[in-house]
């Protein structure tokens, strides 16, 4: 397959306000496809799809430096639209995030988006005793996604 070439794109529209809604108007006002695209950013075609259909919310730089050179656009458009990663909060939201969401997960709630990247999280409530035995229960979730970790 030849490289496309592509112009610099004239933003003249407004621009989507999520990472998914944007890559997918960028990549039709480039007339490319997912195929198109996943070969000059060397992710795989689901990949691409995986982050138009909002499944990925957020992207390392290296990534996100790949796919912004294929869409011929400036990195930070991405960037700006990225879900926000839960590094990027202080360490009093984050420790409340966490309490939160170990919450749920004691009072039984199933479905869980990891806080950091939206995937999915593996959750389940453990038992354990304290030194007097009585039983404690503790909360756990992992990302299959994002290497986000609970710990509660």
């Amino acid at each position: 397959m030849s490289k496309k070439e592509l112009k610099p794109l004239q933003l003249t529209a407004d621009l989507a306000p999520t990472l998914a809604q944007r890559v997918f108007q960028i990549r039709q006002m480039r007339n490319l496809t997912t195929k198109d695209l996943a070969a000059m950013s060397r992710f795989s075609q689901g990949r691409i799809e995986d982050i138009e259909s909002g499944i990925e919310t957020w992207l390392s730089a290296t990534d996100r430096q790949l796919l912004a050179r294929a869409l011929n656009i400036e990195p930070i458009l991405l960037q700006e639209v990225e879900g926000k990663r839960l590094s990027s909060v202080s360490d009093d939201k984050k420790l409340k995030i966490q309490e939160e969401l170990a919450q749920k997960i004691l009072q039984g709630q199933k479905e869980h988006t990891c806080p950091n990247c939206g995937g999915i999280l593996k959750s389940s409530v453990e038992h354990g005793l304290d030194l007097d035995g009585r039983v404690q229960e503790f909360a756990r979730a992992f990302c299959l996604k994002c290497p986000f970790v609970l710990k509660a």
